[in-house]
């Protein structure tokens, strides 16, 4: 069973409000950000086990996604699913880190009534588009890097039982479209699809939706209905979250061939 990956404030000097952040992504320097804390077993496998089937699977996700770029405008991706638990907010965070290997993106936490990122991150406290929506400081002032690598987290803020106001507000559509300027890839973790109108609101103001469902636990006449209320919202493709199929014995079998785990061990050995 894989636990939490930890994200906490770093203790040495607390992560700097990202005043300018044209002038922090021109320089070399890497600007403050959120620590990362790694617990046994974290659920955030495109970080904790890069050689692993599921890290690979997210690889080839993210390989589509950039696929499909070269054939439409993509950028903007709502991460959503039909009902809670289906592990939408796992791929959002696992994408998002697979995207930020290679390209700039920020993961925004959507849910503005009840967090998956904030229990998967454990990123309780932190300040985010709910705060941003109730000051006039700018959305800069509330992102935070993730150590490492270019990817940047805007956390949710406190949780809200009717962010609709914000959700379809002026202010929030000119947010998403500076944003997007800022980064290659804008990833939203929204609520599932019922019973809220949240990811609907989210999905119109993005380029397309990945709808993550869950084998054995999805209501396949939930998820009809859910097909077709984002049919028209950019629908780019369905996630099938906890598949077990062969492509998971072979992978495990190939990696773990004693010519494989030798040129394993010596990249690792480049790399260090």
């Amino acid at each position: 069973m894989m636990k939490d990956l930890g994200l906490t404030r770093n203790a040495a000097a607390s992560p700097r409000m990202l005043h300018d952040l044209d002038s922090d992504l021109a320089v070399s320097n890497e600007p403050p950000g959120i620590e990362v804390e790694v617990p046994p077993n974290p659920r955030l496998v495109a970080m904790m086990e890069r050689e692993g089937v599921g890290a690979e699977k997210f690889r080839v996700l993210a390989a589509r996604l950039q696929y499909f770029r070269k054939q439409r405008q993509l950028k903007k991706v709502v991460i959503t699913s039909t009902i809670k638990g289906e592990g939408k907010s796992v791929v959002s965070a696992n994408l998002a880190v697979t995207l930020a290997r290679r390209q700039r993106t920020l993961l925004i936490d959507g849910d503005l009534r009840q967090s998956g990122l904030r229990e998967l991150l454990t990123t309780h406290g932190l300040p985010g588009i709910t705060d941003w929506w109730q000051e006039t400081a700018d959305v800069s002032e509330f992102l935070r890097r993730v150590n490492g690598f270019p990817l940047w987290y805007l956390p949710a803020g406190e949780a809200m039982g009717q962010p609709l106001e914000i959700l379809q507000s002026q202010r929030m559509s000119e947010m998403l479209t500076q944003v997007a300027e800022w980064f290659e890839w804008v990833i939203i973790d929204s609520p599932p699809l019922a019973p809220v109108a949240d990811p609907n609101l989210w999905a119109m103001q993005a380029d397309g939706t990945l709808l993550v469902v869950e084998q054995g636990k999805t209501p396949k006449k939930l998820l009809r209905k859910s097909l077709e209320s984002i049919e028209n919202l950019k629908l780019i493709g369905v996630v099938m979250n906890g598949s077990q199929d062969a492509d998971h014995q072979y992978y495990r079998q190939y990696y773990k061939s004693p010519a494989n785990s030798r040129a394993s061990a010596g990249h690792e050995r480049r790399l260090s």
